[in-house]
């Protein structure tokens, strides 16, 4: 595994472009012939609050889709040696393994040496090279939140990992790279969104902007300072520095 790969990311705005972003890059890794494992969250009913027809209940009627409601764990994962992806949990915080670290599949450990999911409790522990934070054995845990419908508590069990050859900003932060392709064009949405994207990556030199709408940018300038991008309206503030920022990136 090059270094270069483990620090380098693709810097989205949206889930739904880096959602794409990831997938292009498993089917590229399809085509190659690399053997990918899917992979289904078990989910449970664990304190019902409602019991009227409880055993015909379908759970995953129940079960939010909003990953951020699951404790961070998918419902779904697709995975490969190679695979590059990102911790969702904190898993031990003194060696580096927590919420947002990234690192590369070595080894997918099926249970009773199987090779792929047969049964939903058939979930694989994998071995992921941190980099600096070293190469550990990650295996799934469980989580419990609240299922909808007002239904009690569900829980899931499932690795705490997604891909990330792509992530948003919001992911991304807390974790600098040396190199990122970020967009900065017209759907940014969010203050401040460009200046957290860009200040993922450690200099210039590892920067590529795949579009830049100077128009969706303000930019201020702190004397002492080199300038740092601001909001990201095109009207949230006047005098938009066009030439300033074309000048910062060059």
């Amino acid at each position: 595994m090059a270094s270069s790969q483990l620090k380098s990311h693709y810097v989205s705005t949206r889930p739904t472009k880096a959602a794409k972003h990831n997938d292009a890059v498993l089917q590229h890794f399809r085509r190659k012939g690399i053997a990918v494992s899917r992979i289904k969250a078990q989910d449970q009913l664990v304190d019902a609050t409602r019991t009227r027809n409880i055993e015909a209940l379908d759970t995953s009627k129940i079960i939010p889709t909003d990953i951020n409601k699951t404790g961070g764990l998918p419902v779904e994962l697709e995975i490969f040696v190679r695979a590059k992806v990102m911790l969702r949990s904190n898993i031990d915080v003194k060696k580096g393994l927590v919420n947002g670290a990234i690192g590369f599949i070595t080894e997918i450990h099926w249970p009773n040496f199987g090779r792929a999911q047969m049964y939903e409790q058939d979930i694989p522990s994998v071995t992921v090279n941190f980099g600096n934070n070293g190469v550990h054995r990650i295996e799934p845990i469980s989580v419990q939140f609240s299922a909808k419908r007002s239904y009690g508590t569900a829980e899931r069990r499932m690795l705490p990992l997604i891909l990330s050859r792509a992530a948003t900003v919001h992911k991304m932060q807390g974790s600098p790279v040396d190199y990122a392709v970020i967009y900065l064009g017209r759907k940014l949405f969010a203050a401040d969104q460009a200046y957290v994207a860009l200040s993922r990556v450690k200099s210039l030199d590892g920067l590529l902007i795949e579009e830049l709408d100077c128009s969706s940018l303000s930019l201020f300038y702190f004397p002492g300072t080199r300038a740092i991008v601001g909001y990201t309206a095109p009207n949230y503030f006047t005098g938009l520095l066009e030439t300033h920022w074309k000048g910062f990136l060059q």
